[in-house]
Order: structure tokens, then sequence, then C-alpha cells
């Protein structure tokens, strides 16, 4: 019997002993005394969740008691039950609470770094001195993000001007380890990886990008992609400009705040450069720089760059260069053998006190061109008579020239029904005070074209006594087509003192008319734009009407059957009177003096503080 106590009393004092170094680190639930689960255990019931939007982490909340010392946290993705070790090795199980510097002593806590797109299982433990409760499992499951978010936006301040450089921000202590950086249309990304100082704070920059450039960034933990955020890196835009355009070159200049370094020149269909050509000492001095080697009547993009980002971009156009295959005479010896001219003719004109007095071309001519032969500004010539084909002339060209009304005439006026001019062509150019651009009362062929590029016509019949004949005057003789293309020119002041037409054919007339990029500043509400135009094909494109008003059709008779407008504005204080277009056109809420300030002295430059989605038209105005 004495024997049977002893061994009684030993087990006892094992059992007391086990109990005695019993802690949080017990595997299960089984050797637990559910007796302490009493006086400070958590109760299930009181038990809620909230997971993040943003970040995969979510708060705990529970009912608390006064005499716990501290709790102890689990979740896994496997569902729990009390022979479940706390920590089991496979079961993906996340503890909170077991290190003793970071004990959780109070609801609610926050649980981080948790799996992305993953359902939880939670339990808690509550630990007093040596003892511990059993486990208390959460009833529900609660789901994480599907995504994380973790990036801010960056706001101005984070993307400075001109520095190719952004600042990303993010919460600060998240387990994030480097960037990822992928420029739109890139098939590769960069990696940047990030300090345990920046990890700390929750921001760093990310440079070496390129100014005017889009970039997705992307935040990592390992292989973990924690949020991206697309941004577009900021160009620092300075004042530049583009002039002396020639054929083949251009000078390219800007102003003086910035140290442009490098400067690039590239077809404007090529996209935006990576770096450009560094510049001389001379030409960083000098803020500006000659660019040579271009091809004639082609459009361009023009780069400043400085200390490696894009500063500054212009697009423009070179100039017209000479055609090949053409006869080229001086002025003074064309006009002395006038009537002997014969196959393709080029007539250099320079100098002053120019006027041409000839009305009609030569039999043997085949093609005109009447060139203003000096790169840097237009050559004057006085128009006493309109030119007019005694044969068959293909082409009648004027470029580079500031044609100036001499005799109340047109620049072409075609009178004899044996000859005709096919093509007629004004480039580059100033036309002031002319009654009318063409003017075909006959004509032998069954076609005629007109072509007005990249021109200023002044006071459109301003010296007539009666009304002007517009661009193109055609009423007299019925041509199989007609067809007349006006672009990026602006006609200013263009009134007669009767009512008048600018564009007018015989009434049944077929062919197109196509005004594209043009302003149209001053005109009398007596003209109308179209007459006797309704079986032509008629297409007003980015065009803007200022001061004044106009008839679009000189009555209901005229209106094309077949009229595309797309993108006609009007300033709040032009007028579209009698016969209306029938289309949309914009109503910029503008005076036509807010849009140009300095309009009543023929300048159409627009004002400084008009948006740039109303900075439409003739484009050579948008300084």
């Amino acid at each position: 019997m004495k024997n049977i106590k002893n061994i009684l009393r030993s087990g006892v004092c094992m059992l007391l002993a086990s109990l005695a170094v019993s802690s949080c680190t017990d595997k299960s639930d089984w050797d637990v005394d559910s007796s302490h689960s009493r006086p400070f255990g958590t109760d299930e019931n009181g038990i809620s969740l909230e997971s993040d939007p943003a970040v995969a982490r979510a708060i705990v909340t529970w009912s608390a008691t006064s005499s716990v010392d501290y709790y102890v946290i689990e979740v896994s993705p496997n569902q729990f039950t009390n022979e479940t070790p706390m920590g089991e090795e496979g079961n993906g199980s996340l503890v909170f609470g077991t290190d003793p510097a970071n004990r959780i002593k109070q609801s609610p806590y926050t649980m981080d770094n948790l799996n992305v797109n993953t359902t939880y299982y939670l339990r808690i433990k509550s630990i007093s001195g040596d003892k511990e409760s059993r486990w208390v499992i959460y009833k529900k499951t609660f789901k994480t993000v599907d995504k994380e978010s973790i990036l801010n936006v960056p706001s101005a301040e984070d993307l400075p001007e001109g520095e190719g450089k952004v600042h990303m921000s993010w919460e600060a202590g998240l387990a994030v380890t480097h960037f990822e950086i992928l420029e739109t249309g890139a098939s590769e990304a960069t990696t940047r990886s990030l300090s345990q100082a920046e990890v700390a704070l929750g921001q760093a920059w990310v440079e070496n990008l390129k100014s005017f450039s889009e970039y997705t960034i992307t935040i990592y933990n390992g292989t973990n992609p924690r949020g991206s955020q697309v941004v577009t890196i900021p160009g620092l835009e300075i004042a530049s400009e583009i002039t002396n355009i020639t054929a083949n070159s251009a000078v390219f200049s800007w102003e003086t705040r910035v140290n442009v370094d490098e400067y690039a020149c590239v077809l404007s269909t090529e996209g935006v450069p990576a770096s450009g050509t560094k510049l001389s000492p001379s030409e960083i001095a000098a803020h500006k720089v000659a660019i040579t080697g271009l091809a004639s009547s082609t459009e361009y993009t023009a780069y400043a760059f400085a200390n490696g980002s894009i500063c500054s971009r212009l697009t423009f156009t070179t100039k017209k260069g000479k055609p090949a295959g053409y006869t080229e005479m001086s002025w003074e010896d064309a006009m002395a053998n006038w009537d002997n001219l014969a196959g393709n003719v080029l007539i250099n004109l320079s100098g002053a006190g120019l006027k041409l007095e000839k009305e009609s071309v030569s039999a043997g001519v085949k093609n005109l061109i009447l060139w203003g032969d000096n790169q840097e500004e237009q050559v004057d010539l006085e128009v006493a008579k309109g030119l007019g084909a005694t044969g068959i002339c293909e082409k009648i060209e004027f470029h580079n020239l500031n044609l100036i009304d001499a005799g109340n005439t047109t620049l072409i006026y075609q009178n004899n029904a044996q000859g005709c001019v096919k093509l007629f062509e004004v480039s580059s150019s100033t036309i002031t005070n002319i009654r009318g651009i063409v003017r075909m009362n006959a004509s032998t062929s069954d076609a005629m074209t007109v072509k007005i590029d990249d021109c200023i016509i002044n006071g459109l019949g301003s010296q007539a006594t009666s009304n002007h004949y517009g661009l193109l005057l055609s009423d007299k003789v019925t041509l199989n087509a007609v067809n007349l293309v006006v672009t990026n020119t602006s006609l200013i002041a263009a009134k007669g003192t009767t009512a008048s037409q600018f564009i007018r054919t015989k009434s049944g007339q077929t062919g197109t008319v196509t005004i594209k990029d043009c302003t149209f500043y001053n005109m009398s509400s007596n003209d109308a734009l179209f007459r006797d135009t309704k079986t032509l094909d008629v297409t007003v494109t980015t065009t803007l009407f200022a001061q004044g008003g106009v008839r679009p059709f000189y009555n209901t008779a005229s209106v094309s059957a077949n009229l595309n407008v797309t993108g006609l504005y009007k300033s709040s204080d032009f007028a579209f009177s009698a016969t209306d277009w029938g289309k949309t056109y914009i109503d910029i809420p503008l005076t036509s003096d807010q849009l140009f300030p300095r309009g009543a002295n023929g300048d159409l430059t627009f004002g400084t503080d008009v948006p740039a989605e109303y900075r439409v038209g003739d484009q050579r105005w948008n300084k």
C-alpha cells in the first residue's frame, strides 16, 4: 500500500511540474487547464474583423479583459481545430504576439504582411502570468484584398518639371524590396532596389526617366507586387522659337533661364528622341543653334534638352524647294523674252521695284513658276494684270512673294477660250489689296485646280469700286470639275463695297472645295462664302471666324448637298447670317478682341490668356 501511495504522489508531482513550465509555446490545447479560460479567455462572440481595401492586412477586434497580460493571434488559410499545433509547419499560418518586444496587449490589433487574395481562419489565445487560455476560434473567415495598391498617387510636387524623376510614397514600414519601372511601349522593365531607410520612411525617388514619357511603376516585396501607379514625367516647358526657315535649314532658339546643352531635330513621324546632339560652348552661350541638312517641304520637330531632359519642342515645316527639270531665268531676262518662253520655266525674283504687267503666258509654256528667290523674306511684286494662258498651261505657281495689287486685278484671269491654266498654286506668300485670286471666264480645258497654302490675304477687294472676286470666280464657264484647296491661310479685312462671294461657280458645276486650318477675320455680313455650290463637295475643317460676320451660303439653292463641317469655330461676336451652315459649330466664349488683341493692326497673334483649345485656325498666329 505504501508503494502505491508513493507512485501516485510521484505522478502528481510530475504533472504539476509539467503545468508549471507550460507557456504560449504549447503545441495544442489538450493539456491546458480549461478553468483558465473562464476568468481571462476571449469571448468568441466578441471577435470582429475588417480587411484593408488597399493592403493585404486586417484589423481584428475582440472582447479584452483587464486580467490578461497579452494575447497571441494566429491566422491560417487552413481551418483550425483544438488539436492544431500553433505555427505548424506547412499550415501556412502566421502567429502574432509571441515576440516579447511586440506583445499584443489590447484590442484592436492590425495584422500586416498577409498574403494577397487569401481567405484566412483566425484564433486568439489569452496569456496571464504562467497561465494561458484555450484557443478561441473565430466563427467566420476573412479575405484579404484581391490586389494590393500601397503606392500613393504622385502629387504635382512629386513630379518636378524637367528633372526626369518622380517621388513615390507608401505607408512607412510595409515590407517592400524594389521597384520595377516600365516605359509605355517598351518590352523590358528596369529594377530599382529600395534601401532599409527608404522602406522605413515609405518614400523614394525614381530617377533617370524621360520627360514627356509615360511609365508604370510597380513596387514589390520579393516576387509579390504590392501596387502600381502610371505616371507621366513632365518636361520643363521653356519658351523657344524656330526662325529663318528655308528649304534646307532653320534656326532654333530658346530663352536664357535654362542652360540647354543638347538639341535634336527629327522627322515629326519619328517620335520623341531619347537624347540629342551636344551643343558647342558658343551655341550654349548664344542660346540658339542653326539646323542644316533638312529636306524641303518636310515637317520636323526640334527638341531642346537640359540635363538629359526635354525642356522644349517645336514643330515646323521647311520651305518649298525649287523643283528639278525647270529652266531658271532672272526676272529681267524673263521679261525681255516673255513672248518666246517655252517648256518649264522658273523665274527667280529678287531685288526691288518688280511689277508684273503681262496679261498672257506664251502658248509654248507648259509650267511657269514665279519664285521669290530670297530665303529670308518674301520678294515684293506689284501685280497690274492677271495672268492668263493662250495655250494649254499645266501650271502657274507663285511662291514666296509679297503680292501687291497695282491695278484692281486678280492673280489669274483666264479669258481666252483657246487656252487654260489647269493648276494654279500660290504658297508662302502675302497678298495685299488684290481684287481676287482666280477669275475664269473661259477655258479650253475641262477642269481646273486652285491651291492656296501658307498665305495671308489682306484687304481682299479693298481697292475695288464694287464687289471683290474672292478666291475663285468661275460662274461663266462649266467644267467637268473645279477643285479649290485653301490651307494654313488667313483672310484679313476681306470686304467688297457690295455683296460679294468668296467662292462662286456656275450653277450645276461639280468638283470639290476644301478649307482647312484657316482663319477668316473682319468680314462683311453682306458677303457670302459660297454661291451656286450645291453640286460641289464642300469640306471645312479646323477653321476660325472672328470679327464681323458672313453668310455661309448665298441662298438655300447654294447649300452643298455634300457638306462636311468638322471643327468650325467662331468668336462670340461673329455672326453667321442668312443661310446658315445647317451644321454644328463651336461658339468660342471669347470676343474677337479677346482672341486677337492686335487684330485691328492685322496681327492675329492669339492673346496670351487664350486657352489652348481655342487656338485654332491658321497656326502661324499660335505663338
